[in-house]
């Protein structure tokens, strides 16, 4: 989590508050003046390619209005050679469409929207987690493991399922509640939904109080006119989890002045990632580098889908990184290739080992331990401060 030119404090902490992050990101805008050339408080609604270039010179129109007062607001209307979208994919919920979901008169909502663990969703409840991988395990250890909400909280039982529950199914950090019946694993996802109830996979059924959703979350990009085909979503087979063709992971095929920036996933160093991302981006606005024809980067996607589709996983998680397939080092390898930039010679390398370790303890699903896993004897003595003038 650190960006070239500005390093963290000596102090700071290898797992940091998001207050400290905060404070990080705007010691780096008043270092390098960046708040002058930002204009706040805007949300965009629209972006259409301009058909007529000739007469603006210009590419794209944007229209956006102020963010805070977006009924009364004047629309304005600008217009870009290029654009870097660069809105993330933690906005807008992915939501399973179980069957008998709008019949449930329970209390049901995502991940998205807890902010709080409330007493009165959970006491006494039967909870449904719907879900298996960060967000429903971080619920699971709040409940169960954090002093502050443990004892604030106290359901009568936690269900949890997912598509998959192998790495649950493995973990030791949940035998004990597993034991004393307040935790039980549903394999097989759920069949139906029910009123007041849940039909799981394996064919059993559950009276249920409360479902939370811990299901992830879709690409959305509410403000790219969809009749221009900039970009095109598979929904129907993915929920919106995929959306294309972009060469790289980055570079729209369609629109080649169009970037798209940190929408790949699971990746052990992600801020470096993103930034190698931005310089690319830039290095092709300044002509340093140029992109291959439309039809090679076409051709090269196709490839990269082909061997997507020989894994076990469908195209929702085609920006999702897997190390035992096409990793987040064979990625960033990738992006070495495009610059033409001097590369880091650590090239990050000397963190890896920090992560390899801790991948090792990720594969027992052991999550307890991977949140407090000690960085330390893998980090102490490592002079990692990337400069800006290396890639």
């Amino acid at each position: 989590m650190t960006w070239k030119d500005h390093y963290h404090h000596e102090d700071t902490p290898y797992i940091m508050p998001s207050e400290t992050f905060l404070e990080y990101m705007r010691e780096y805008v008043n270092k390098f003046e960046l708040a002058q050339y930002i204009e706040f408080n805007r949300t965009v609604t629209s972006l259409r390619r301009v058909e007529e270039v000739e007469e603006t010179n210009h590419k794209f129109k944007i229209e956006h209005v102020h963010t805070n007062i977006k009924e009364d607001s004047e629309v304005s209307e600008e217009y870009f050679d290029y654009i870097i979208v660069c809105n993330g994919h933690y906005s807008t919920p992915k939501i399973p469409d179980f069957k008998g979901k709008d019949k449930f008169k329970g209390f049901q909502m995502h991940m998205h929207s807890l902010r709080r663990i409330e007493p009165e969703d959970f006491d006494d409840r039967n909870v449904l987690i719907v879900g298996s991988c960060l967000s429903a395990n971080d619920l699971l250890i709040n409940i169960f493991f954090i002093e502050n909400t443990k004892n604030l909280v106290h359901p009568r039982k936690i269900f949890i399922t997912s598509r998959s529950t192998t790495l649950l199914e493995k973990s030791e950090d949940y035998k004990d509640i597993q034991d004393q019946n307040l935790l039980e694993i549903k394999s097989g996802n759920i069949t139906e939904i029910k009123k007041d109830s849940v039909v799981f996979g394996d064919d059993s059924e559950e009276q249920i109080d409360t479902i939370i959703y811990a299901t992830g979350y879709k690409y959305s990009f509410p403000f790219i006119d969809p009749d221009q085909k900039i970009v095109e979503f598979d929904s129907k087979r993915t929920n919106g989890c995929y959306f294309g063709p972009l060469y790289k992971k980055m570079f729209c095929i369609n629109e080649p002045n169009l970037f798209f920036i940190g929408l790949v996933q699971y990746l052990p160093l992600m801020h470096s990632t993103f930034e190698r991302q931005i310089l690319l981006a830039k290095e092709v606005i300044q002509g340093k580098i140029t992109l291959p024809s439309k039809q090679e980067m076409l051709d090269d996607f196709t490839l990269e889908v082909r061997n997507h589709e020989q894994t076990d996983k469908d195209m929702s998680y085609f920006y999702k990184f897997d190390p035992e397939g096409y990793s987040f080092t064979d990625y960033n390898k990738d992006l070495e290739k495009l610059t033409s930039m001097e590369v880091d010679t650590t090239n990050y390398s000397a963190l890896m080992p920090a992560f390899d370790a801790k991948s090792v303890v990720m594969k027992t699903g052991n999550e307890l331990q991977v949140k407090s896993f000690d960085y330390s004897p893998y980090l102490g003595g490592i002079d990692f401060k990337p400069t800006s003038s290396k890639f």
